[in-house]
């Protein structure tokens, strides 16, 4: 049996990874990682609670472990909604200083990365607070895809037309002609 392939969404804030992600895995019949920060910000810590480089420690583990479990369950691919270097990059933002405690999942290898433009309206949604910041991790964003050595697609445009492009380039990184 073939590994599955994994599909790595990157992007700042109120880009559209998330909604993309699911559109994604239901074309594909298949799984997505969903965003570990989200919920633990959510439900897992004290609002106001300044945060702590342990927390971005356990999101970064936690958000991997589960990629490598539902990885053994995906049909063909897996849609990561952000990575280990997504949550390097949120340290950076909130503590001020790069962090080196969870490196060995930083640079994890994906089979595509995709990276959502910000040619979308930002939308608040009293968890997204880097509004100003939003160039900053594109770019970071961009450069992660870059040198990652994996193909790599930028998705501007509107949801049909990234969901579209995004079609394609899994197609093509699986070597299948799907419909």
């Amino acid at each position: 049996m073939p590994a599955t392939l994994r599909v790595c969404l990157l992007g700042a804030e109120s880009t559209g990874k998330s909604t993309l992600a699911g559109a994604l895995a239901a074309r594909f019949d298949t799984l997505v990682n969903p965003e570990y920060g989200r919920p633990y910000t959510e439900v897992g810590r004290p609002a106001g609670a300044p945060w702590t480089s342990a927390e971005f420690t356990h999101i970064a583990r936690v958000h991997c472990w589960y990629e490598d479990f539902l990885a053994g369950h995906a049909r063909d691919v897996l849609f990561v909604d952000t990575d280990a270097y997504t949550t390097a990059v949120f340290h950076e933002v909130y503590l001020g200083t790069a962090t080196h405690a969870f490196d060995d999942l930083v640079g994890r290898p994906y089979g595509l990365f995709l990276v959502c433009g910000l040619d979308v309206p930002w939308r608040g949604d009293g968890i997204r607070e880097f509004e100003a910041q939003r160039r900053w991790m594109h770019e970071r964003y961009l450069e992660r895809a870059r040198t990652s050595g994996a193909p790599w697609l930028l998705l501007e445009g509107a949801h049909p037309t990234r969901l579209a492009a995004a079609v394609a380039a899994v197609r093509e990184a699986l070597g299948e002609d799907r419909a």
